[in-house]
């Protein structure tokens, strides 16, 4: 879904490209890291914890990137550490 005006977009953009490439890149690394701590703070009201937790966090960070056995194995390796 995208409620947002092109023209409100186009200013948002160009607010954007006036940032150096390396603020926006500090602008993306926060944004994934409040994400990931927002997934956490999910998972742990859910009651995983400790390797659980890790595994959940890999699966639901890159379960879009990897296939079902590719994770699983990760998760295996996770199981060992």
């Amino acid at each position: 879904m995208n409620d947002t005006k092109p023209e409100m977009a186009a200013k948002v953009q160009a607010l954007y490209m006036q940032r150096s490439g390396e603020e926006r890149m500090m602008m993306c690394l926060e944004m994934f890291d409040f994400a990931r701590q927002l997934m956490i703070a999910n998972l742990k009201a859910q009651g995983y914890e400790g390797m659980e937790l890790r595994k959940q966090v890999l699966i639901r960070t890159y379960r879009n990137d990897f296939s079902p056995e590719t994770l699983n194995k990760m998760c295996q390796r996770i199981a060992k550490s």
